[in-house]
This record gives structure tokens, sequence and C-alpha cells, in this order.
């Protein structure tokens, strides 16, 4: 069921062939990747969602992962993906459950280069491996667009409350297995 994540799935050419080549794929590990990636979390969504959200929708969205320790045993359901350099975390991202992406973030220095892109590809050849027939999202607004290039589309937009404060996100969905309708 897990790819050894050293092999790109077969996806577009432009979101593989933009990714560093010293990059390394590999599955999340419960305790020793928690902090690094809680860091990467915040500090993506802290300066990368700033043209889309307020400081204090940012702020709300990122105390997601105050709790260490909860945030570890979110990470450590479904299938979560890492992508290093070196001891360098460059982004991350979740199916769970097997038909939904949960999380996908990429590092503010690790930005365009497609890492987002191919972490959707992987993610999908995952969904596909387990015979979903559809992936869904709920994305923010900085990440609707990588999703909807990546084939997704706008199920609904909704809001959801982080404390006090109320964010805006789109559910989006890719069918996985489209009949042809060609005669």
């Amino acid at each position: 069921m897990i790819d050894d994540f050293t092999n790109p799935p077969a996806a577009p050419r432009h979101a593989v062939d933009r990714a560093p080549e010293t990059l390394v794929w590999r599955a999340y590990e419960p305790g020793r990747d928690a902090q690094p990636l809680a860091g990467l979390f915040r500090a993506a969504i802290l300066t990368l969602a700033a043209s889309h959200y307020d400081a204090a929708q940012r702020e709300a969205w990122a105390s997601g992962a105050d709790d260490l320790d909860e945030f570890d045993a979110r990470l450590a359901r479904g299938v979560t993906i890492v992508a290093c350099s070196g001891t360098e975390y460059a982004a991350f991202g979740q199916l769970f459950p097997g038909d939904h992406v949960e999380m996908l973030y990429v590092a503010p220095a690790w930005t365009r280069r497609g890492l987002a892109s191919a972490l959707i590809a992987r993610l999908e050849a995952i969904a596909r491996e387990a015979q979903a027939v559809t992936l869904d999202t709920d994305a923010s607004a900085l990440a609707r667009p990588v999703f909807e290039r990546a084939g997704f589309s706008l199920v609904a937009q909704e809001s959801v409350r982080r404390g006090s404060v109320s964010l805006p996100r789109f559910h989006l969905c890719k069918p996985l297995n489209a009949v042809s309708f060609s005669g």
C-alpha cells in the first residue's frame, strides 16, 4: 500500500521535473518528525498564507501545532509523506482517510519548485492503489489553485472556526475512476 517514495508515481512531468534532485521522499516517523514539521506547518501558514488570511486567522490556524503530542498523533494517522533535503524539511502531505488529502504544506524556502504538486501526485497514487473512487480535500485559499491544477474541482466554499476566528476554505474533489463517455 505505501510506496517506497523513492520513485515518483505517474504524474504531470512539470510537477516532478521541478522538484530538486536532492530531495528524499519518505514516510512520516512519529516522534522524530513532529517538531520540525510543526515548525514547517507554522512557518508555511504565517508566511505564505499572509496574502489570503489576516494575522488573527493565520495565528488561529497555526495554533494547530501548539500541542506537539497531539500534532504528532495527527500526523501518525493515515499516510503522511515527508520531503527532506539533507536535514532540512521541505514539505509534507497527509492522506487521511484513504480518499482525503488532510494536510499539504511546503516550507517557505521551498515554494515554487513543484513540491505541492508532487505531493498531490504521490497521495493520489496511494489513493488509487487503495481503489478510492474519488480524492477530496478542504483547501485553503492559498492551496486551492494547486489542487485545481491537479484536476480537482470546487464542490463548496465553507467557513471553519478556530477558536473565535472564522477561516474560509474550499472543499474540492477529483474523480479517480472516470468513465469514458465516448462511443
